[in-house]
């Protein structure tokens, strides 16, 4: 972008940031900023502009003259030192946040070294700093439509049921299974058996020994752990039975008690997100399980084993010929 003098417009912004005052220096108006900048007063609106910018980042100390005209300085001698790096980082043509198309928002990892530079973390830090300090009235950035389905695990004899989660990487949490409603899909009802398939191994929704039933609507302002925006979810939640032996269960599966999913925490550590249990009428202890207990002991590794039979027999068979041998050279 070019000013009407020909100079790029990054020089003519950076040459403003760095005529802003220390605090050591009394505070100016935009006209004063801009002459000091070495522009004239047809842009004392763009240093006012750019002043309004910082404003946001805390770095400035902003005051009111007599006659009502805004009056700036650095807040600090580190805010200031802020504004000047803000300078080289436009002359240099650089940019400070990177990774904005990553969805890394609400990942747990270190605050220091390039963590602290991400955009979509920076984004989730910023927007939930506004949620906590405005709370329901804030408003929101970006609307979702949100399927998730319960599916319960009867009761073994003495023990308690069991639900459903799948671990999310790119959020780093435990989650139902579900997800967001595509402009493709016809009805919400497509939405959660479109999620089932694609989230559940080996499992093809079949309308003679399946059913899914809405359990209720709700709606939550969070801030996305994805795309760090605040978001209001529309959450419908749907119950799963079946007719099958069992379900299968993937890698990124596993089965928590309702007194995990009531704390929002695995007893692995990690987090569950599940904001419906205290709206849900009745809870759901008294939700019809969706499949029979696993064995005890069951998981993962066994629902492998239950899906490849012969080539867990042919790894016993091996292991056995191994041993007979290491045996005969005793």
């Amino acid at each position: 972008m070019q000013s009407a003098a020909g100079a790029p417009y990054r020089e003519r912004a950076a040459r403003i940031l760095r005529a802003v005052p220390p605090i050591s220096e009394p505070a100016i108006g935009p006209a004063e900023l801009a002459r000091r900048a070495g522009l004239d007063e047809r842009d004392a609106p763009r240093a006012e502009a750019a002043m309004a910018v910082l404003g946001v980042l805390g770095v400035l100390e902003l005051r009111t003259s007599g006659q009502g005209e805004p009056l700036f300085r650095a807040a600090t001698p580190i805010a200031h030192g802020c504004i000047r790096s803000l300078a080289e980082h436009l002359d240099q043509g650089m940019a400070v946040f990177h990774n904005w198309g990553r969805a890394e928002a609400g990942a747990d990892s270190s605050a220091g070294g390039p963590a602290v530079l991400s955009g979509p973390r920076f984004l989730f830090a910023m927007e939930s700093r506004r949620f906590a300090e405005t709370g329901t009235s804030a408003s929101p950035l970006a609307a979702a439509e949100i399927a998730q389905v319960v599916i319960k695990e009867g009761a073994a004899p003495g023990g308690e049921s069991r639900y459903l989660v799948q671990y999310d990487a790119r959020s780093r949490q435990y989650q139902l299974i579900g997800g967001h409603r595509r402009p493709d899909d016809g009805t919400i009802e497509h939405t959660v058996i479109r999620e089932l398939e694609e989230e559940l191994t080996d499992f093809s929704f079949h309308q003679d020994s399946d059913t899914v039933t809405v359990l209720g609507r709700f709606e939550r302002l969070a801030v996305s752990r994805t795309s760090g925006i605040l978001t209001r979810y529309r959450i419908v939640l749907f119950h799963l039975r079946t007719r099958r032996e069992r379900i299968v269960l993937g890698p990124a599966d596993r089965w928590v008690s309702e007194r995990e999913l009531n704390s929002g925490r695995a007893d692995d550590g990690r987090r569950i997100l599940f904001s419906a249990l205290t709206d849900l009428a009745g809870g759901l202890a008294g939700l019809e399980p969706a499949a029979p207990a696993a064995p005890a002991g069951a998981g993962p590794r066994w629902d492998l084993v239950r899906r490849h039979p012969w080539e867990a027999m042919g790894l016993v068979l091996g292991l056995l010929g191994l041993a007979v041998s290491i045996l005969q050279l005793l």
